[in-house]
């Protein structure tokens, strides 16, 4: 029914699209308090980058997935191989979708910074939480796509 090669194209397109997603959404709301907080204190420009970025962990970690997983394909590519790589996508990416609650951590974490400063460690560390469920399913899929190989 699916041979290797779409399998693991399927694969591919999902380790990017899924955390490309959802790095979307979490970063436009970090972006969005940011905005807000530079309109008022435009001390907070540097911080607020910083917030906003945090969620694009889970699109740069899903990138690197696809792009090992376009490195295995090719036409000789065996269904078992083709799902393993399809696995590896899905795992990196349904867990790249934690931007989307990380987003509003790293929107309230600006706001909190912007009116007490000295917070802004501990913020930092509230909004980098989420990317422990990235980093997980990046590991994972990364071990997939080295079953894919054998």
């Amino acid at each position: 029914m699916f041979d290797g090669p779409l399998l693991a194209a399927m694969g591919a397109g999902l380790a990017v699209g899924l955390p490309g997603f959802g790095s979307a959404i979490g970063s436009g709301l970090g972006g969005a308090s940011a905005s807000g907080a530079i309109a008022e204190k435009k001390e907070m420009f540097v911080k607020g980058v910083i917030f906003a970025a945090l969620p694009q962990t889970a699109v740069i970690l899903g990138f690197v997935i696809a792009m090992m997983i376009v490195g295995l394909i090719s036409e000789e590519m065996s269904a078992t191989a083709g799902a393993w790589c399809f696995g590896a996508g899905l795992a990196v990416g349904i867990a790249g979708l934690t931007p989307v609650g990380q987003g509003p951590v790293a929107a309230a974490g600006i706001g909190s910074t912007a009116r007490s400063p000295d917070t802004f460690t501990q913020n930092i560390i509230f909004t980098a939480l989420p990317d422990i469920s990235v980093v997980l399913g990046f590991v994972i899929a990364f071990m997939m796509i080295g079953q894919a190989t054998v």
